[in-house]
Order: structure tokens, then sequence, then C-alpha cells
């Protein structure tokens, strides 16, 4: 019988496993037939030690071997290792006297201790694979967020092998579990899943009912808003290659993807270092400092990251307009821009608003004193007649006329049919960019002439989006009090080549971050436009959500720290809506929102308390007093939660404090109970504030302090608790003439509280008892 074994038995280190079923086997009648002696106990014995060594060692990869030898563990884990699985060991702590640990061993403790520790060996050895895997797998979710937030989507070739490791870790993973607890070991603690707000990262799916597109984010208004946006004439399709062969030549279309990816750089640069700011000052930073470049920073012969080798000449060309750079000298290798422009955005606001835009597009011609402009020198022209330029002069003066989606794609298969020359699509870029100032109805329409001639007329989209830069830059930098009209007419522009995808949604990003550094005046009205136009689009769009979120509360944020006046709120409150609706901004926020439904009668109480109270003399509340009377008081729901309203001054206008305390008088003769309620919860209220001493809620504060004076003017209480009162807010927190930090030296609000309260009802102590009591 031994021999049988040694023959069929892997001994020897590197002995393939050709059938596991069969081994299976092997493992379970082998043991058994040494436990009931059928065989030689040192020889047998010697045997299964070194077929568990072999198999041991060679299971390190893919642990294949691995259940075979939990099923060991399993069935023979007391014969041989003296172990009995955890499971049961717990059951009988909790249990004692079930279950009798105490019998015969086979086999001496030192050998089980062997036994045990190679076992124990190899479980350490799978538990590190089993924590490798785990942070593998939290790796690659990572890498997919990273690739959420920058695309949109994960390609399915990596959802597939993140699901395949998914599986092979829950195998693996299962599998673990089982030998910890026939070896009786701890199971490992790995690191968990990251809990992501999903407000951060994806897009919340607010679904559609029409067209194709049902079940997607909402990016358009309705189906004719996407069709003329989404739905354009293929010119390729349609004309011959010879029409458009000509404008395809010397495209360099790897410049714009450069431009755009330095753009989003550094608008992520810029979105972290006000992070960090925020993070480092807290709410309070003050994100209104003044935004205008000095003049030191208008006109610079060199950045601070030039060097000499680096100096340029700036040369207009008269053909094009365009301004180029001449390089004197050899330029080295730049460091990237990223990291060129990252101390300018961290260092200064105001400096950033030139800045980041200098990295982008360089030039310094929009530092001078006239608007940039499409020049055309009509000189060059001089090979074609006198018939296609009075073509061409028509079609510029038809450009106006335009007023729908079908005349713009007429207008555009008709220049790729009879204009398509160079000279003439520079003549075309800037009869686009001279659009009236007045004409925003044309905007749109201009937009979408560009985007049917893209594919076939790169360089008009291109030089167009240019000169928009160029423009958008110069106005910036002007700080101009007017030409209010030319720069609503620029970010509308931008932001409608933004929805037909020739101006990059980057660029249009850092151009909406630059006027958000710089959120006052004009700015404001620009930012405004440029979100009605084209916020919605970006808001929506997966590569440009996450960080359209964070422009967007910054824009929230910048509101709340300055006072503007009444249009100005509702014209941005109007943009910030226009994005995100009210709905999908409540369903956005709606893990951190509280949604209180009311009913009836609590909305009429509330409208009693909030708005009639506020519009009230304070003198004449006779016919409000009325009417809270005739509440129903006997309910208990009611009487609560009027009783919340008249003990929470600070809920209403401070003017109105008076007001509210008239009405609690005149229900003091008919609702006793709640006349001493309210005046509970008011005395408790100051109390607690002296303890919090919390500076939020200094108004609160000085508003409960007035209630409780005038509620002594109609006398609801009696002197000696405005005389107490008065006793705790000058001693509390004081030990022994030695002020603590609940009332610190610095801290003078106690005063104002203290001053409050006499102001309210201290002409009342004027003689008697009341008046030699305060005077103490």
């Amino acid at each position: 019988m031994m021999e049988s074994w040694r023959k069929v038995l892997p001994l020897h280190k590197g002995d393939i496993v050709s059938n596991p079923s069969k081994l299976r086997v092997d493992l379970r009648l082998l043991p058994e037939q040494i436990a009931m002696g059928l065989l030689p106990t040192k020889p047998s014995v010697q045997l299964l030690c070194s077929l568990l060594q072999v198999l041991l060692e060679s299971d390190k990869e893919d642990r294949a071997l691995m259940p075979l030898l939990t099923g060991f563990a399993k069935a023979y884990g007391f014969e041989f290792m003296g172990i009995h699985p955890k499971k049961l060991r717990m059951l009988v702590n909790e249990y004692p006297g079930t279950f009798d640990f105490s019998s015969v061993n086979l086999f001496s403790a030192d050998f089980q201790n062997s036994m045990r520790n190679i076992f124990v060996k190899y479980y350490a050895g799978v538990t590190k694979q089993l924590e490798s895997e785990n942070q593998r797998l939290r790796d690659l979710e990572k890498a997919h967020r990273r690739l959420l937030d920058s695309r949109g989507d994960v390609p399915q070739e990596k959802v597939d092998k993140y699901e395949i490791h998914v599986a092979a870790f829950n195998k693996l993973k299962t599998a673990v579990l089982s030998l910890a607890d026939y070896l009786d070991q701890e199971m490992p603690e790995l690191a968990p899943k990251e809990e992501v707000d999903d407000n951060k990262t994806t897009i919340e799916l607010l679904t559609v009912e029409f067209g194709d597109r049902a079940g997607l984010a909402p990016i358009w208004n309705d189906e004719d808003e996407r069709d003329f946006y989404e739905i354009l004439p293929d010119l390729k399709a349609t004309m011959p290659s010879m029409a458009y062969k000509d404008s395809l030549k010397d495209v360099e279309t790897s410049a714009t993807a450069s431009i755009s990816e330095d753009a989003l750089s550094i608008l992520d640069a810029a979105i972290e270092a006000d992070s960090a700011q925020l993070l480092l000052a807290g709410t309070a930073t003050n994100l209104d400092e003044p935004s205008e470049p000095s003049s030191a920073n208008l006109v610079s012969p060199s950045r601070p990251e030039e060097t000499a080798s680096d100096q340029t000449l700036i040369k207009r060309t008269a053909e094009s307009g365009h301004v180029t750079r001449v390089t004197t000298a050899a330029t080295p290798v730049k460091k990237s821009i990223t990291q060129q422009k990252r101390p300018y955005i961290k260092n200064s606001k105001s400096k950033g608003l030139a800045d980041l835009l200098d990295t982008v597009w360089e030039g310094d011609e929009c530092d001078g004193e006239d608007e940039p402009a499409v020049l055309v020198d009509d000189e060059q022209d001089t090979s074609t007649s006198a018939l296609l330029r009075q073509i061409l002069d028509t079609f510029i003066l038809g450009l106006s006329k335009v007023t729908s989606k079908e005349g713009a794609d007429k207008m555009a298969i008709d220049f790729c049919t009879n204009l398509n020359r160079r000279h003439y699509r520079k003549k075309l870029v800037q009869a686009l960019y001279n659009v009236p100032r007045t004409r925003a109805d044309l905007l749109p329409l201009y937009s979408r002439i560009v985007a049917v001639l893209n594919p076939v007329m790169p360089d008009v989209g291109g030089d167009l989006c240019e000169a928009l830069r160029r423009q958008f830059r110069w106005l910036v930098r002007r700080q101009d009090p007017l030409r209010l009209e030319s720069k609503i007419r620029n970010v509308r522009f931008m932001a409608e080549l933004t929805k037909f995808g020739i101006f990059s949604k980057a660029e249009c990003l850092l151009c909406l971050k630059i006027l958000l550094n710089n959120f006052k005046h004009h700015a404001v009205e620009m930012v405004c436009c440029l979100l009605e136009s084209g916020g919605r689009f970006l808001y929506w769009s997966p590569d440009s959500h996450s960080r359209m979120k964070i422009l967007l509360e910054e824009l929230l944020r910048r509101k709340s720290l300055r006072l503007f006046d009444a249009r100005m709120d509702s014209m941005i409150e109007n943009a910030y809506f226009s994005c995100s609706t009210p709905e999908t901004a409540a369903s956005r926020t709606g893990q951190n929102m509280t949604i209180k439904i009311r009913t009836p009668m609590q909305m009429f109480i509330r409208k009693i308390f909030l708005d009639d109270l506020n519009r009230t003399d304070p003198s004449d509340v006779t016919c409000l007093t009325s009417l809270i009377r005739r509440l129903p008081w006997d309910d208990p729901e009611v009487f609560e939660y009027g009783l919340k309203y008249l003990s929470s001054a600070w809920r209403i206008n401070y003017a109105s404090i008076s007001a509210l305390a008239n009405v609690l008088a005149g229900l003091a003769n008919y609702q006793d109970d709640l006349a001493v309620r309210v005046v509970d919860n008011v005395l408790d209220d100051i109390r607690v504030q002296l303890e919090l001493n919390n500076s939020k809620f200094n108004q609160r504060r000085l508003a409960m302090v007035r209630y409780l004076g005038e509620m002594y003017n109609y006398r609801i209480v009696d002197s000696s608790v405005i005389f107490n009162t008065l006793f705790s807010l000058i001693l509390f927190g004081w030990i022994a003439d030695v002020p603590t930090m609940l009332d610190p030296p610095s801290h003078l609000l106690r005063i104002r509280l203290v001053c409050a309260l006499l102001n309210t009802c201290g002409e009342y102590f004027s003689h008697g008892t009341a008046r030699r009591r305060l005077d103490r």
C-alpha cells in the first residue's frame, strides 16, 4: 500500500498535479488510513508531510490547490494540528458544557505544532496576496473615477477587466474566509471601498422623454434645440472633394488640442489653488480683492520666467491681421505651462486675471488701446474677377438676413460651392466677427454656419475662435466701464461656438473662471450671459460637468460675499438656475437637505408670523391677535407649532419684535400655559447661548434679549426676571472676578446685550425699588 501511494502522489518539488479531483480524494483517503492504523505510522506520516509540503510550496501563484488544502484542514484539523474550527470554538465559549474538546490525541503535541505552523505560514502568504489584490482593486476604482471625471465614461475593455478582477477577488476572499475559520485565525482587515459622493463625480440622471435622447441628461431644452446644434449637413458627403481640398491643406489640428489641454490644466490648477486657500482661510476668504491688473502688469516687456534668449519681437502681418512672434534667439525647451503659471495662480488672484490668458494665448497685442480686429488686405486679392467680388459682397450682406437654420445651412453650402478661397475665407471670418453688437439673434446662426463649414474649412472656425479669444482678453484686461454690449456679444458668441464644438469647453470654462476672479461690474453680466447661453450645455456634458459644478458653487459663494442690487441678484439666480434647475439642484443636494412637508394649518401659521406680522404696525396688532386667537389651540400639533414661532423672535424682523410681544400679551389672557411656556423657552435660549458663546448666534441672542424686554413692557414678566437676566449677562462665566473663555475680555457682545435690554425696558425702572436695585 505504501509503495502504491508513493507512485501516485506528487512527493517531489516540481511534480505537476494533473488531476486535482483525484488528489482531493487522496487527501481524504490517506489521512483516514493513517488515523485508522491501516498504514505504518512513521512512514505514512512522513509520506503525508512530504505531500503537504509539496502542495503548500507549489501553490504560491494562482492558489489553485487552496480548496484541497482547505478541505484537509476542515476534515483533519484536530487530528493532525490540534485545531478546532473558529465558529465551533466560539459556540463552545458562548455555551459552556455543550461540547467536550478533551479527547485522545493520535499524534504528539510537537508533531501537531509543526503541522500547524506549516499551515499558518501558508495562510499568512494567502492573506498578503488578498490584501494586495484588494489594494489593486481600489486602485482600479480610483482610475475609473478619474476617467469618469475627465472623459465622462470608462472604456468597455477597462470595465471588463475590472469585473474579471472583482470576480477573482471575491473567489479568493471566500476561500480565505473558509481557511481562516478551519485554522482558527483572524481575517485580515481589508481597505474598504471608498464612498464617493455622486454629486462630485457623476451627473444626475434626470431623464427626458423625447426622441432618441430619452433617458439621457437634458443638455438641450427640447428636441428642436437638439436638432439645431447636433444635426448638421455633411458637406464632405454631398460635395466633391475638389471643392474643398485646398482648404484642408496645412491644417494644424494639434495646436488646438494642445491649447485645450493647457487651458484645462490651468483651470484645474486655479480651482485647486482656490480650494487650498479656502481650506486655509475658511469661508471668510476675501474673494473680492481688487482684480484690476496694475499698470506694470498690463504691459510687461518680459515675464519673470522668461530669459534673455526668450525675448521676441511682435510683428503684425497686414495680410492676415494677426500678430506673430519672431524669435530673436533659439528658444530652449520650456517647462510645462501648468508648472510655469502655478505660482501666479496661487499668489495673486488679480494677477491671475491676465496671466492665465497669457499662458494659453500668448501675445501682447491685447495691451494696446484699440480693440483687436480681424484685418484683411484687399490689395492682395488681384487674381479674382469683379463678378466673384460682387458675389462675395452679396453673400456678406445676406449674412445679416439669415433667420433660420435652413437659411444658415444654405449660406454655408453657397460659400463652399462658390467662394472657397483663402482670401474669401478671411473675409468671412471678418464678417462673422463684426456681427452687430445689438443682433444677439444672429450669434447662434453664425455659429451654425461655422460649424457646417468646419469639416471642410477648419481655418474659418480656428481664426474666428482666435479672434474672440483676443477680444475677450483685451476686454478683460482693459476694465473698460463702457462696451457692455461688446462684452456680452463676445461671451455669447464663445458660448454658441462651444455648443457646436468649435470653441473648446476647456477654454470656455477658463474664461468663466477668469470672470469669476473679477466678479464685479460688467464681469457679473458677462458671467450671467455666458451661463445663460452655454451653462446648461457645460453643466450636463460629462467631460465638463465636475468642473462646471465647482464654478457654479464659486458663483454662489461670491454672490453671498458681495452686496448686489435686486437686478444683479435676479440675474445671478436666473443664470444659475438656467444651468441647474431648482429640481436638479434639489436632487443634487438631496443627501444633505431635508425637505419639510407642512400641513395647510402649519403653512397658515407660518404666513401669520413670518409675513403678516412683519407688515403690521407694532402698535396695531388687534386684527392679527384676533386671528391668532381663533386657531385651534386645543390641538397639540397646532399648540406646539404656534409655540415654536412665538418663542423664535430671531425668525422675524428686528423691528417687529415688539409686535410679537404684543400678540403674546393678547394671547396670555386666554392661553395661560402658552405664555408660561414661551417665557421659559426665551430664558432657556438666553442661558444656552451664554454657555455656548458662539459668534454665529449673535443676532439671535440680540433678538431674544430684546424680546424679553418687550415682554416686560407688556407685563408678561416682572422685574425680577429682568434683573436676574442682567446679573447673568454681567457675571456669567466669571470666577472670583477672573474672566473665563465664556466671556473673554475682548468679547464685547455682553455689553450690547445689556444695553439692548436696558434700552427696551429700562425707562420703567426710573423710580422706587426697581431704580435702587438697578443702581446696584
